[in-house]
């Protein structure tokens, strides 16, 4: 028998945590609901759920979730975020899944869409390949070069496969201290303020690729 993922729900308009609480059921455990950011916060904080699944919609307006998203993320890493919205507009897509959010359900979805959706958010058994695929980089052209050390990209590296801090300080031999040093140089050598933005950014800049490393050091030879 699975485990259910822990969830927290958060919705402005408690309707429609009535009608999404239980659809849900057999898909999830509810540890909490609420109705504003703050609340929400505070669940997430007190559970440690393994999703948050929000609607966009809020009444202080999406960049309130999302905010809520990325504080959210920044203390728990491994935490999955599933959105929903009345609407499709390609921005509101842009913005959330900047912000960490893991899929975002479009107003047309039936509710088994949404069971799909946390099953392959919280254990995926299928994967897409991206539209475009990327140019190949052995590393960021001089320009684009945040200036990493290569502790630094090793610290990123971890931290992408969703390590805490202590999990990076065991692995790296070195303290707990020394992990959060090399993720604030991280953080002002990449231009963000947090985990998840960091490890985007540095897989944009084709950074977590570690067989990159060894092509790069079979080129040299």
């Amino acid at each position: 028998m699975r485990r259910l993922p822990v969830a927290v729900l958060f919705n402005s308009y408690p309707l429609l945590l009535d009608v999404l609480e239980p659809s849900l059921r057999g898909e999830i455990e509810v540890a909490g609901r609420a109705t504003t950011t703050a609340e929400a916060a505070l669940l997430i904080e007190a559970h440690e759920p393994d999703l948050l699944i929000a609607g966009v919609e809020a009444a202080a307006g999406p960049e309130d979730v999302f905010e809520l998203v990325r504080g959210s993320l920044e203390k728990l890493p491994a935490l999955k975020v599933i959105a929903f919205s009345s609407t499709s507009d390609r921005r509101l897509l842009a913005d959330a899944f900047d912000a960490g959010v893991s899929a975002l359900i479009a107003p047309n979805a039936a509710p088994e869409d949404i069971a799909v959706a946390i099953r392959q958010a919280t254990d995926p058994s299928i994967h897409f390949a991206p539209a475009t695929l990327p140019v190949p980089r052995l590393r960021p052209a001089a320009a684009d070069d945040p200036g990493l050390t290569e502790r630094e990209i090793e610290t990123v590296r971890l931290v992408a496969k969703g390590l805490s801090n202590a999990e990076v300080g065991r692995t790296l031999l070195v303290t707990e201290q020394t992990v959060k040093f090399h993720l604030s140089n991280i953080f002002r050598k990449l231009n963000v303020s947090n985990r998840t933005q960091a490890t985007r950014r540095a897989e944009m800049m084709n950074l977590l690729d570690e067989a990159q490393d060894v092509q790069a050091q079979a080129l040299l030879r």
